[in-house]
């Protein structure tokens, strides 16, 4: 990705997605901790709604990748060494890596429940008879990536803080709409 140096925030369309993403991301992991505590009668509806959203967020992934090959990046800031913006570069890797890994762990775990998933016109059966264990082993390989996502993302939240109000770089600025 090239840098194009008067350049100081992202995109429009870049930052949308950043922001819609992180939405879905905290809003996914927040109704994928609580399901449990819903009555039985409403937890498929919500698994399936989880799903959806989870599948939207995998769609978003892709232009977002596109979005960042194609397009120069700003500048970071000019007190950022070499080395940190390797580390910002692997964050990033990491983040994005488990935006793809822990939709597309998801999809076998809802898909080994046997339901269909239900998009209110219409619906997509599950190619498989029911298995509570199989579903019962992908959903916890599917927790366990959720948990680093959001370990990574909230670390990403933190970084963005103290190049803010610690050095004051105004980072954030570069995904500020």
């Amino acid at each position: 990705m090239s840098v194009i140096a008067g350049r100081k925030n992202y995109e429009a369309p870049l930052i949308l997605l950043h922001w819609l993403m992180a939405l879905l991301i905290f809003g996914l992991y927040a109704v994928g901790l609580s399901i449990d505590l819903f009555d039985k009668p409403l937890r498929p509806p919500i698994v399936n709604l989880h799903a959806i959203f989870g599948l939207l967020l995998l769609s978003l992934i892709l232009p977002r990748i596109l979005w960042r090959v194609t397009h120069p990046k700003p500048a970071y800031p000019a007190s950022m060494g070499r080395m940190f913006q390797r580390a910002a570069a692997a964050g990033h890797g990491v983040l994005y890596l488990l935006m793809i890994a822990v939709p597309l762990v998801g999809i076998p775990t809802f898909l080994w429940r046997g339901a269909p998933l239900n998009f209110g016109l219409f619906q997509v059966s599950s190619p498989f008879e029911g298995n509570r264990d199989v579903a019962h082993q992908f959903g916890e390989v599917h927790e366990l990536l959720a948990h680093a996502l959001i370990a990574v993302a909230v670390g990403h939240v933190l970084i963005a803080l103290y190049h803010q109000f610690v050095l004051r770089d105004n980072i954030i600025a570069r995904m500020k709409p």
